[in-house]
């Protein structure tokens, strides 16, 4: 396994060699945020909106950046991070952590820390992927409001683990009130007719970086798009669906019964591996 050069909160070392104070709070707590972002051709994607998100949740829990880590300042770490390593696409998980803890856990000391660390892109998978749909009350979900990309997964990695179990690629959740949400760690999207349609992030649903530039895309191809509450009674309605994150991009879905020819999800799938390439 490669041995990646990681960032950790101001020096450069190898992941076998790296390590984190015991006392910070990221770890300690779950006391933080992170993105990931992606590059090819080790050019990254979409940057602008991937810090825009980041300092929007930071404002949220009140973690202040000093200006020397300002937007222009991340945005060199993480093409330092490309640089330094030999990979051509990839992942970045870009961390900011409220910092050290010092004395009883709402007590720090200094400022906010910042971690990176890179790694391959993973191979696509047989298409279409299955997904299997579970409650969110099996599970201890958190569902921010707003909505903000926490350290904390656990209810998530726990679905994730069952949906591996079950055979199925991505587990999808439903809230108590029946109404789709999200995946583990991506967004759903399904079409009907000619309108594309996902959940609103009223539920509480994350604003992926791929979902925006997916509905952008789909607008331009003339589908009409709907943000809304999604019955889980209804998904039998659905003619297409597809599953998304920064990290596969688009991959069309399926499950029990159900079954598509996915013609708009492979134009869209197009469309979006052209951006990609576009934008490096």
């Amino acid at each position: 396994m490669q041995d990646y050069i990681n960032y950790i909160n101001g020096t450069w070392g190898k992941a076998s060699r790296s390590t984190v104070p015991l006392n910070d709070a990221g770890f300690l707590l779950g006391d933080g945020l992170f993105e990931t972002i992606r590059f090819d051709n080790r050019k990254l994607f979409r940057p602008d909106k991937h810090l825009e998100r980041l300092q929007a949740g930071l404002n949220i829990i009140h973690i202040r950046l000093e200006r020397s880590r300002s937007d222009a300042e991340i945005l060199k770490l993480l093409t330092t991070i490309i640089q330094k390593n030999e990979l051509q696409s990839g992942l970045l998980r870009l961390m900011v952590t409220r910092g050290n803890v010092n004395g009883p856990p709402w007590q720090y000391s200094g400022s906010p820390s910042i971690y990176i660390t890179i790694r391959p892109l993973s191979l696509e998978p047989n298409l279409p992927v299955n997904v299997i749909f579970y409650p969110e009350s099996k599970y201890p979900i958190i569902r921010f409001k707003p909505a903000i990309k926490s350290l904390n997964y656990i209810g998530n990695m726990m679905a994730k683990k069952d949906a591996s179990e079950a055979n199925a690629f991505e587990p999808v959740f439903y809230n108590s009130e029946g109404f789709i949400t999200e995946c583990a760690i991506r967004n759903i999207f399904f079409i009907k007719g000619n309108t594309l349609i996902t959940p609103d992030t009223e539920l509480g649903v994350l604003p992926g970086v791929m979902r925006d530039t997916i509905i952008s895309i789909a607008k331009e191809i003339n589908l009409s798009v709907e943000e809304t509450n999604i019955p889980i009674e209804s998904l039998s309605d659905m003619h297409e669906a597809f599953i998304s994150s920064t990290g596969i991009g688009l991959l069309p879905c399926a499950w029990s019964e159900w079954h598509s020819n996915y013609k708009l999800t492979t134009k869209l799938k197009k469309c979006i591996d052209q951006k990609i390439n576009i934008s490096l």
